[in-house]
């Protein structure tokens, strides 16, 4: 018995050798290229492969000719979007990837929707179909963004005989862009097409079908005949969420309507808007959209604190001085306290990140009046205090802990920071001085991790992440295709919030930040809808950068599994074989002796 099993571990062991060597399968997509030779572009193809291993996540990219450096940079994040998209811990694995094209070089980011694709793939060990070819970014959610050359992209994918070229929905041809800043008196830009060419894809005198697609979910159904399970669910909001952002909205509009009964108003525009503010409260609160109702209770608030302190100003000038002082020792004596709370729960950490975003909003505007009060920034100061005392109920919320010590804390810091840096620099390639704001973002964003408060350095740092999404999503898209990318936008946010809360980490931001982009976009404000829903987007997963209080199983490879399970049977089924023939020759041996 002892030399059948000896026998089968021999023979297992050897198929396992032999195996080694080519277990790492390597898997393949074609690219579209557009060339530039003596100013007259072209198109061309490129063959993209991939390779992963076991490792520490790292990424390799080796090409010939060689890459831009903006095809480098979405390489990375295509493999941070594929890695995102199938919920997988990536960490463990080292990717390599190799680009093989003729005498052009690769440049710009429109091969990234197809690099995610061929991740996914590799990562799923899914055959993809030879005859389909993509061109497109990939921008946030997974949704695949406008590039250029899209007909002479599509004239090579027929020439090369491909059956299908998948091209991204929001294309435009040949845009003329007008850049839009300082949008909803905020400092993010977004970049517009004023005019479309009469060129269209339709017009092209194409044969080859083309199809286009809105999100990585649509290219991978033309790609692969095995659907991956991404089906759409509602997302399962926590009654705790609920009751909780019921109740700062309450105290909110409480604030709001107690100021309403006190003060006077006779400039027009304030009364209009105040009017306004108040139908939409009551919108809100009819469609239990709690979030949209506490920030229109406190923008109005603001407004009619405002001309409540003009009035003071007016009569008890002496009391205006007294009210800031007690704004600023009230914030200062709230922070103190907010520093002393011991962190546990990702709920706890998106609260305290709530409340100090505010707590150091309202700080930084007394720190602008001191030497010459205004009523109007001391009354924003006032609210935004009370503000960040409402939503300190969310503390209260009790969900799964994670790990908040420090050390962890300070790599999500620096992970964040290393991910909008990257983000901003590849926005920057394209349209370099539209970046500013999301250059002062990533800088408060540094601050805070200088003074060690890594916790509103992930926060700024996601922001800034955001605003240069925001960027490369709207690159030449028209403000009619606006309204689909905001569509498409609140669609992811909504399947990323749906996985958090079925995995029990509900994200407290990330779906107020939802809602609201929501509300915005039945308001037809869809530059703002944008805006959140990228908030919404960076804000909904900070648990992927923390560990978890519980036990995973290893990651398992179940093709490996059965393979090396069906070897090792062989072995013992051969080992069987051949001692029980051995046993029977000796026996015939005995026999004749």
């Amino acid at each position: 018995m002892r030399k059948v099993l000896l026998l089968s571990s021999m023979i297992f062991i050897l198929i396992f050798i032999c195996t080694a060597f080519v277990s790492a399968k390597t898997t393949h997509i074609t690219l579209l290229t557009v060339g530039d030779e003596e100013g007259q572009s072209f198109g061309g193809t490129a063959d993209a492969f991939l390779e992963i291993k076991q490792g520490s996540g790292r990424i390799f990219l080796d090409s010939f000719p060689l890459t831009k450096l903006d095809t480098q940079i979405s390489t990375r994040y295509a493999n941070e979007i594929a890695c995102n998209y199938l919920d997988m811990d990536c960490s463990g694995y080292d990717f390599f990837y190799t680009i093989r094209a003729g005498s052009t070089i690769v440049g710009g980011p429109s091969a990234s929707a197809s690099l995610t694709v061929l991740t996914i793939a590799a990562l799923k060990n899914i055959e993809l179909n030879e005859k389909v070819i993509m061109t497109g970014t990939i921008n946030s959610g997974g949704s695949i963004g406008p590039v250029g050359g899209v007909i002479k992209k599509a004239k090579v994918a027929e020439e090369k005989g491909f059956e299908k070229v998948l091209v991204p929905m929001f294309t435009i041809m040949v845009p003329e862009i007008v850049i839009n800043e300082n949008v909803n008196n905020t400092n993010t830009t977004v970049i517009y097409v004023e005019n479309e060419t009469n060129e269209t894809i339709e017009d092209s005198n194409l044969t080859i079908e083309i199809i286009k697609v809105r999100n990585i979910d649509e290219a991978m159904s033309y790609f692969t005949d095995t659907p991956l399970n991404q089906e759409e669910k509602e997302i399962q909001v926590p009654e705790q969420y609920t009751s909780i952002m019921k109740k700062v909205s309450e105290k909110l509009c409480e604030r709001a309507f107690d100021l309403d009964k006190k003060t006077i108003l006779t400039d027009k525009d304030e009364l209009n808007k105040t009017a306004q503010h108040l139908q939409n409260i009551n919108t809100s609160f009819e469609e239990q959209d709690y979030y949209s109702a506490a920030s229109y209770c406190f923008t109005l608030s603001v407004l009619l604190r405002k001309a409540n302190l003009r009035n003071i100003e007016m009569n008890e000038p002496s009391q205006i001085p007294v009210l800031f002082n007690t704004t600023k020792n009230a914030i200062d004596k709230f922070d103190q306290s907010l520093e002393l709370i011991n962190l546990t729960t990702l709920s706890e950490l998106e609260t305290y990140i709530i409340v100090k975003e505010r707590l150091l909003d309202a700080e930084k505007t007394l720190d602008e009046i001191a030497d010459n009060i205004s009523t109007d920034q001391l009354g924003y100061a006032i609210e935004r205090y009370y503000s960040a005392m409402y939503w300190s109920e969310f503390f209260k919320m009790k969900t799964q802990k994670v790990e908040l010590d420090p050390e962890y804390l300070e790599s999500a810091c620096f992970k964040k920071l290393s991910e909008a840096e990257e983000r901003i620099n590849y926005a920057a390639l394209y349209v370099p001085l539209t970046m500013i704001s999301a250059r002062d973002t990533l800088k408060q964003s540094r601050v805070f991790s200088d003074q060690g408060n890594y916790k509103m350095c992930m926060f700024m740092a996601s922001f800034a992440k955001a605003e240069a999404n925001l960027l490369l999503s709207t690159i030449a898209i028209s403000k009619e295709q606006a309204v689909e990318l905001a569509e498409e936008k609140l669609n992811s946010a909504k399947k990323l919030i749906s996985k958090e809360a079925d995995r029990g980490f509900f994200p407290i931001i990330g779906y107020s930040y939802y809602q609201y982009s929501g509300t915005l976009k039945e308001n037809e404000d869809i530059v703002s809808s944008l805006i959140f829903s990228e908030y919404s987007l960076e804000l909904s997963n900070l648990e992927m950068y923390f560990p978890k209080k519980e036990f995973r199983l290893p990651r398992i490879n179940f093709n490996s599994v059965y393979f090396y399970g069906s070897a090792l049977l062989l072995g013992l089924a051969v080992g069987l074989f051949i001692g029980a023939r051995s046993k029977k020759s000796v026996k015939k041996s005995k026999n004749k002796k």
